[in-house]
């Protein structure tokens, strides 16, 4: 029951810091903005990114629109840091009763059971964001064929 209180107690004050740290895009651009803006940067940086955004509910909790935006951040700093990649897909699909993220690029792919067995923050801290939307996530990648990331959240 201890327990129970701690994990409630923690979850209260993740919400609580997450707001306070919503990011000047959301707040000015929305999400659909701010992923466009994000693919306007990556496109600066030489990228051929594409983002592409469907039927995204109009309103969606401040906290997880603050969480699908810093998990697709941390996907595309992944991205810039590891794959050697020159092509990079966002997708953002809103169903019924979830929203579908997907990111895709035609870098170099990786083993995932060894990179996740190495410690790393970065597929530790996306993992983790996705856990805590209560979502479900997809890793496609192999050493030589890019990597296809494809993540399911709930919006109830």
């Amino acid at each position: 029951q201890k327990t129970d209180q701690l994990i409630d107690e923690a979850c209260i004050e993740v919400r609580r810091i997450s707001h306070n740290m919503m990011p000047h895009a959301l707040s000015i651009s929305g999400l659909r903005g701010a992923i466009e803006d994000m693919g306007d940067r990556l496109a600066q940086q030489g990228y051929n990114a594409k983002v592409e955004i469907q039927n995204l509910p109009s309103k969606i909790d401040a906290t997880k629109e603050v969480m699908i935006y810093r998990l697709i951040q941390e996907i595309n700093s992944n991205i810039r840091k590891h794959a050697e990649a020159s092509s990079i897909l966002i997708q953002l699909i809103g169903h019924e009763k979830e929203i579908t993220l997907i990111v895709e690029d035609d870098g170099k792919g990786f083993d995932y059971n060894a990179a996740l067995a190495k410690g790393g923050l970065g597929l530790k801290s996306i993992n983790s964001r996705v856990q805590f939307l209560d979502g479900s996530i997809d890793w496609d990648t192999a050493p030589g064929r890019g990597t296809s990331l494809t993540i399911n959240i709930p919006t109830t």
